[in-house]
């Protein structure tokens, strides 16, 4: 028993860390609908370890969640294997009852339908998966959390129907919990989870539940979301879908070329391709081409999205690419169409969903080469100042709106985490890694193990100059898997300034420092294994090296130039102002660091995914089905 109240402890205490602030109509309306699919075979009613009932257990658990519930969540409970019949009746095989309805302010129906939930049945997964897919419906971001001990009584294949509902959309994930499953069944639940674009949760024991519980709980409150409006790219030019100033949703082709129209809006316009690949975990090394080309095919520009993620749940892959060319004669410039075409070149990249981010900038009327670009820039240390709180994302899509100053946040293994940050004309950003190793990293870090920090641009281009070879005398010199001790590590990344110029330089991470805009930074921590977790501060200084190099520009109706607080494509983040007590309390050093702006910290509301891992946690006390 002491174990079970351990973690409904350990599920309050993750949520009053995360702090849900109330959402706002617009967010209720967008907001993530999650259906709760619980396993009620027989084996629920054995009892754990600490002498209690597992179901017992459970329910605790579960009101504990429901009471945190913000009352604006929308969320459903359906249970499967509730009816006491026949392993040989072919009602065993469609025993699935939605038991509360996915709605807003529901909780006293979900704590009567805990009451009454008593497990005495079999497993009809697939039946239940297909079920909770249409409680969903089919627009909006929707999860479904399925909750199993083992392997189901019935057929189809859940793998198979994970697969089908997976296409209806890339909004919709299932995530899957496990306890103490092995073998055939713990590979079918892991397939659920990978052929639905969820997470598959897994607990040994009873031991390590909590700590599980603790490392799910951050990755589920920062979900990799591509979003964007569906197309279907061609294998040829003819028929393909015209791609104006927005975010799209694809596959990537197998063993093809995908195809993409781009018209401009007017002569001497600009396009600029942005791209984000769902990459696959595990895999060595991977890139996707993006290519601009006249319709005759000959190439304007091309430049690749690669990524080497071995140690990633979910490896993320960035690239961009534009139509921008040197000769102002050039019909890469002048024609009326252009093709933007997306292939695989290495990798598990087939079928793996991409998101393509277009904007097209208005042709520029000042001399490009005004001023200069400047030198290399070198390091130097920003001085961190009283950390503030702030949850990241893990994707453009769901990166909150930051400025100058020291945020205190943790990380898990394999996870990605994104910032946004204002960048304008002639400034350049600077992020400071800083951490007290533990002995779970130690542990769980191998060769090629570390902390990446990476800058892109509003298109997704890597503008991070390169620190090969000319390590900061600051940054720790140790790799991980070498560190005898829980040392302090430090490391970072530094952007190349934007200049209107750098689009002519020959260097691919050069020519993207070439927009102002929103700028994303990117932590990752490329480590083996599941349960490490790393607290860190993440220190962000912003100046202005270049001087006044802001171009000038056509007025085109419908186009918007570059601007420092803008991400240049529509991104549907929802953020909440944070509280403005802990800017009150900062020092002089992190005071110096923020510029004449003065635009609030802003941080994503994910208190609706954050109780997926919440209640999948609880469930994990379930062991073996029936």
């Amino acid at each position: 028993m002491t174990k079970v109240m351990s973690l409904i402890g350990t599920i309050a205490l993750a949520m009053t860390a995360l702090s849900w602030p109330a959402a706002t109509a617009d967010e209720v309306e967008g907001a993530t609908s999650m259906m709760l699919v619980m396993d009620a075979s027989g084996s629920m009613a054995e009892k754990t370890g600490g002498g209690t009932t597992r179901i017992r257990a459970a329910k605790d658990g579960l009101n504990a969640v429901i009471d945190a519930l913000p009352a604006e969540q929308r969320v459903g409970f359906r249970v499967y294997g509730a009816s006491d019949v026949a392993e040989d009746d072919p009602a065993a095989c469609t025993d699935s009852k939605r038991i509360v309805d996915l709605d807003t302010d529901n909780r006293d129906a979900l704590r009567k339908a805990v009451a009454e939930y008593e497990p005495v049945g079999w497993t009809p997964t697939s039946h239940a998966l297909r079920e909770a897919a249409k409680d969903l419906g089919d627009s909006g971001q929707r999860t479904i959390v399925l909750v199993s001990d083992g392997e189901p009584t019935c057929d189809p294949d859940p793998c198979v129907v994970a697969r089908e509902i997976a296409k209806d959309g890339i909004d919709l994930r299932i995530d899957v919990v496990g306890f103490d499953v092995s073998g055939r069944a713990k590979k079918t639940l892991q397939c659920v989870a990978d052929e639905g674009n969820g997470t598959y949760y897994d607990a040994d024991d009873a031991e390590s539940l909590t700590d599980s519980l603790r490392v799910s709980s951050v990755r589920a409150s920062r979900p990799f979301d591509l979003t964007g409006t569906p197309v279907r790219g061609t294998p040829a030019f003819e028929g393909a879908p015209l791609l104006e100033r927005g975010q799209y949703t694809d596959t990537i082709a197998t063993d093809a070329t995908a195809h993409y129209r781009l018209q401009h809006s007017a002569p001497g316009t600009t396009f600029h391709v942005g791209a984000v690949v769902s990459g696959v975990s595990g895999d060595l090394g991977a890139a996707a081409v993006l290519r601009v080309t006249r319709l005759n095919g000959q190439q304007c520009k091309a430049d690749t999205t690669y990524g080497l993620d071995m140690s990633s749940r979910s490896p993320i892959y960035y690239g961009g690419v534009s139509s921008w060319v040197l000769d102002a004669e050039s019909a890469c410039r002048t024609d009326d169409e252009l093709a933007l075409e997306v292939d695989r070149v290495v990798g598990t990249l087939e079928g793996r969903p991409i998101e393509l981010a277009v904007y097209e900038e208005p042709p520029i009327t000042s001399d490009l080469a005004a001023g200069t670009v400047g030198d290399e820039p070198r390091w130097v240390a920003p001085t961190p100042g009283t950390p503030r709180e702030t949850v990241p994302g893990t994707s453009i899509a769901n990166a909150p709106e930051v400025e100058p100053g020291t945020y205190r946040m943790d990380i898990s293994a394999g996870e990605t985490q994104v910032l946004a940050v204002p960048v304008d004309w002639g400034q350049q950003l600077r992020a400071q890694f800083d951490a007290t190793l533990n002995d779970d990293v130690r542990d769980a870090a191998k060769a090629g193990s570390g902390v990446d920090v990476t800058v892109i641009n509003p298109l997704r281009r890597d503008v991070t100059v390169s620190q090969f070879g000319q390590r900061p005398k600051d940054w720790t010199a140790v790799p991980i898997v070498a560190a005898r001790e829980n040392i302090a590590y430090r490391t970072g990344a530094i952007s190349w300034p934007v200049h209107p110029a750098n689009r002519a330089h020959p260097g691919a991470d050069r020519q993207g420092a070439s927009l102002a805009g929103m700028h994303y930074v990117l932590v990752s921590l490329k480590l083996q294994g599941d349960e490490a977790n790393l607290p860190y501060t993440l220190t962000l200084a912003r100046e202005n090296v270049l001087g006044d190099v802001a171009p000038t520009y056509a007025e085109v109706e419908g186009l918007e130039a570059p601007s420092a607080d803008s991400r240049l494509v529509d991104s549907p983040v929802r953020t909440a102002a944070a509280d403005d007590e802990t800017t009150a309390d900062e020092d002089e050093s992190t005071a110096a660091l923020a510029d004449e702006s003065g635009t609030p910290v802003t941080w994503l509301v994910g208190g609706a995914v954050v109780l997926v891992a919440l209640v999948a946690g609880v469930v994990l006390v379930l062991r073996r089905r029936r």
